[in-house]
């Protein structure tokens, strides 16, 4: 129950960053600036509960990554498509923006964990 809690407090942190920008946006009657900080409001709340995947000590790194792909299409991926940033009106825009999804998901994991890496590396000298 800890990690969950954890993961609340984390997404509930980051979330509330972008409602205060929701809050200015609106004050200076920019909507479209309110929708998408509402829309990275959520994604920030959903990486944030999620960031506890890899707290997990009893799974494996590859269950951990397994569990993180499938939470972020569950998560993320629908914000992303709802939230109109990427227009999707055929078959061809969907598997568009699954793949750019992908993609960018890919080598922002990638850069993190080699970031990781070299940051306890680093700790160990």
């Amino acid at each position: 129950m800890s990690l969950l809690k954890t993961g609340l407090v984390r997404g509930v942190k980051w979330s509330m960053l972008f409602g205060l920008l929701a809050m200015y946006q609106w004050w200076s009657g920019n909507m479209e600036g309110v929708h998408n900080m509402l829309v990275y409001g959520g994604m920030a709340f959903f990486l944030g509960l999620t960031s506890i995947i890899y707290d997990v000590r009893q799974w494996s790194f590859p269950k951990q990554i397994l569990i993180h792909w499938v939470t972020m299409h569950v998560t993320i991926l629908p914000l992303v498509i709802l939230s109109g940033f990427l227009p999707v009106t055929s078959l061809q825009d969907a598997l568009s923006v699954y793949l750019k999804f992908n993609v960018s998901g890919l080598i922002l994991f990638s850069s993190s964990y080699v970031i990781q890496k070299v940051r306890r590396q680093a700790k160990t000298l």
